[in-house]
């Protein structure tokens, strides 16, 4: 199976400050990692590629400091990486970049059998490349992808995937399908490996090869759409701080207990010995005066 995975540099959410004043974002804290959702898209690919054979292509779209999300890729098992990248492309929205996307794989892996990406990314967290993309590869998608297994068809020499979707209020979808198509992948996907040393040194000494994506789209302006506008930046409200109210029926020394502790009650135990049936008597009677039985 010929896996392309798509991926992106984004910044730890750690390392994201903004200044309470301006409301700006200090861009010069930003420590860049491999987005959690992709390095899960590109662990689903390697665990497919040792299961049916193939190879995996990493592709980004990003200046050269990019690189470093490649380089991750190739440590964890990506055969080869792919940067492409315009000095206009940092003004692109999600649709140019699925644009310039597109016409990159087919030329570049045009036997792909499956494209990965990730769900949302750390840092605009649209979820809007992986649809797009699907859309200008003519495949079929399936989103939110949480979970991914191979089934294998005895009759006939295919793999089918079989995929569990998550939904709104908890729901779950099962999906069965063929390839190609286009997945995109949460984070709570898998857990990817860590790369060994070998790995790490053979990913430093890459060549990644860059190409320029605007020659393939054309007008750059007619793939985005004004669908998005930004309002307003700031930091996540802090989570209001619950005062527990002391039950007036009890004493003044209960009561600030109870405001110390915050309202918990603590766990009460106790130590039941005997035989097995006494045991047994036991626990069904603590059972039956809470109403379990």
């Amino acid at each position: 199976m010929h896996t392309c995975v798509c991926i992106e540099q984004t910044p730890d959410s750690s390392s994201v400050y903004i200044d309470p004043i301006t409301g700006q974002v200090d861009y010069e804290r930003f420590i860049q990692i491999l987005n959690p959702a992709d390095a899960c898209a590109v662990e689903a690919a390697v665990r497919l590629k040792e299961q049916l054979g193939g190879s995996i292509l990493a592709i980004t779209l990003g200046p050269q400091d990019a690189e470093g999300a490649l380089r991750a890729a190739l440590a964890i098992g990506a055969d080869t990486a792919l940067r492409l990248w315009n000095p206009l492309a940092s003004n692109w929205g999600p649709f140019t970049v699925a644009a310039s996307l597109g016409p990159c794989i087919q030329r570049e892996a045009p036997e792909v059998d499956l494209v990965l990406c990730g769900d949302t990314s750390g840092d605009w967290s649209s979820g809007i490349v992986g649809p797009a993309l699907a859309e200008k590869l003519h495949l079929p998608q399936i989103t939110g992808v949480m979970q991914l297994n191979v089934v294998r068809e005895e009759r006939q020499d295919t793999a089918k995937l079989q995929v569990i979707r998550r939904l709104e209020r908890g729901y779950r979808e099962l999906l069965e399908a063929l390839p190609p198509l286009l997945i995109t992948v949460t984070s709570d996907l898998n857990e990817p490996r860590y790369p060994s040393l070998p790995a790490h040194l053979a990913s430093l000494q890459a060549t990644i090869p860059v190409i320029d994506p605007l020659p393939l789209i054309g007008n750059a302006n007619e793939a985005e759409a004004d669908e998005t506008t930004l309002l307003e930046i700031h930091t996540p409200r802090p989570r209001p701080r619950r005062i527990a109210a002391p039950d007036s029926h009890h004493s003044a020394f209960e009561r600030i207990g109870e405001i110390i502790v915050g309202g918990v009650t603590g766990r009460k135990t106790s130590l039941v010995e005997g035989s097995p049936e006494e045991l047994a008597r036991t626990l069904v009677e603590f059972l039956r005066k809470r109403d379990f039985l």
